[in-house]
C-alpha cells in the first residue's frame, strides 16, 4: 500500500513539473514608450525597436481621448508612456505581438523631424 502511495505521489510531482506554466511576459505589466496611433478600429504602438498591435478595450479608448488634442491630423502619431501586458498574437493577421494597456503614465506630442531642404542657386 505504501508503494502505491509513493508511486502516486511521484506521478503527481512529475506531472506538476511538466505542465505548462504562464511566463512572466503573459502576466506581468511592463513599461513601454513609443508612438501611438488609433485609426479605423486598429491601434498600433511603435517603440522604435518593436511594433505592437494594441488590444481595443476601455483603456485604449481612454488613451485615444488623451492623444486626440495632441495630433496635428488624424494620421499623426503621439508619444505615449504606458504599462501593458505583451502577448503573442493568436491570429495570423496583424502584428506578431499584442499589448493590452493596463495603465497610462503620460502622453506627449511627438518630436518633429527636422527635414532640412537645401536649395541650390547659381547667382
Amino acid at each position: 500500500m505504501k508503494k502505491i502511495l509513493f508511486l502516486f505521489i511521484g506521478v503527481l510531482l512529475f506531472w506538476s513539473c511538466t505542465s505548462p506554466k504562464k511566463t512572466a511576459k503573459q502576466t506581468e505589466a511592463i513599461s513601454l514608450d513609443g508612438e501611438f496611433l488609433y485609426l479605423n478600429d486598429a491601434a498600433v504602438l511603435n517603440t522604435g525597436t518593436d511594433i505592437y498591435g494594441v488590444v481595443i478595450d476601455q483603456k485604449l479608448v481612454e488613451l485615444d481621448l488623451q492623444t486626440r488634442p495632441l495630433q496635428k491630423d488624424e494620421y499623426d502619431m503621439v508619444q505615449v508612456f504606458i504599462k501593458g501586458i505583451v502577448t503573442k498574437n493568436p491570429n495570423e493577421e496583424g502584428w506578431g505581438n499584442l499589448v493590452r494597456i493596463v495603465a497610462i503614465d503620460s502622453v506627449a506630442p511627438s518630436i518633429p523631424e527636422n527635414n532640412s531642404i537645401i536649395k541650390l542657386s547659381t547667382q
